[in-house]
């Protein structure tokens, strides 16, 4: 089976989660997409935000180590990585995505570009939201134990 390396960012702010309805899916989702060739899974999700909500965002990192010289240097690391499974659709056969999921804040004076279709839910908000099991977990998680 194909595997496609996207990324995922779970941006919270105020105790709330940013998602839009993904029209193909008919679900709730945070921004993400595909990482491109030559990009990093955190090049991407900067990319994937920006052109999608028009968001600056940094990261809620946990970072043990980080090493920069001339032999290598870190990159921020997810909060999680997934192993999504996507049925065919279309031309396009079932395949997986391996999901490098971050999770973020809006940088001061950053805001979502209006008409873009993000919205702002609190935990209470969910309830009524058509999500994918592993979105809802991932959300209820952040919101219960982050508070940005």
């Amino acid at each position: 089976m194909k595997r496609e390396f996207v990324t995922t960012c779970y941006i919270i702010k105020d105790e709330k989660v940013l998602l839009h309805f993904h029209e193909k899916l008919q679900r709730w989702l945070p921004p993400g997409g595909h990482v491109e060739e030559n990009e990093t899974p955190v090049q991407a999700m900067f990319r994937e935000v920006d052109e999608e909500c028009g968001l600056d965002v940094e990261l809620i990192q946990d970072e043990h180590f980080w090493i920069e010289s001339e032999a290598c240097d870190s990159f921020a690391r997810p909060h999680l990585c997934l192993l999504e499974n996507i049925p065919a659709y279309k031309e396009v056969p079932a395949h997986q995505h391996m999901d490098f999921v971050y999770v973020g804040m809006p940088k001061v004076g950053s805001e979502v570009r209006e008409g873009c279709g993000f919205k702002w839910f609190s935990l209470e908000d969910l309830e009524g939201l058509d999500l994918f099991p592993d979105v809802r977990e991932v959300v209820t998680g952040l919101l219960s134990e982050v508070v940005v």
